[in-house]
């Protein structure tokens, strides 16, 4: 019952997060939830939990040659939400639990540096980010 109630809050939240507005300049767009949150989570393919991931990545990067900050910001909140609800459902391994975490410290670290619009300091938790993408798929390929 608790988990059913953390993926109903999840889901608000990202409804909440991707029917917010942005800005042409940005070049940004409105992400729908099903663009987030795939119908059968459970039975999605690490693929996709990549894949999207990869798309937010790729996006923070651009944001950065850019010096795009919203673009940076937006694309990272949406990682972080899809890692929590990612986390949620695949969470039942220690070790991944704890990447889980460090990955969503991370995110957190790059929209606050793109809030203050702060390039070096994006740069470095970008840094942060791909370390932690490297260190958790390490520790994914040594758990088989």
């Amino acid at each position: 019952m608790r988990r059913l109630s953390m993926l109903t809050a999840m889901l608000a939240i990202c409804c909440t997060a991707a029917g917010q507005e942005t800005t042409k300049e940005s070049r940004t767009r409105a992400v729908t939830a099903d663009e987030v949150i795939p119908k059968e989570t459970i039975e999605k393919p690490l693929d996709f939990w990549m894949q999207k991931k990869l798309d937010y990545s790729t996006d923070i990067l651009r944001g950065l040659s850019m010096g795009d900050f919203d673009l940076i910001e937006s694309n990272a909140r949406q990682m972080r939400l899809l890692n929590k609800i990612e986390g949620f459902v695949r969470g039942r391994n220690a070790e991944y639990r704890t990447q889980v975490h460090t990955f969503e410290r991370v995110t957190g670290e790059v929209v606050r540096q793109a809030k203050k619009k702060n390039i070096d300091g994006v740069t470095l938790a970008y840094h942060q980010l791909t370390v932690s993408c490297v260190r958790c798929h390490q520790s994914l390929r040594e758990s088989k």
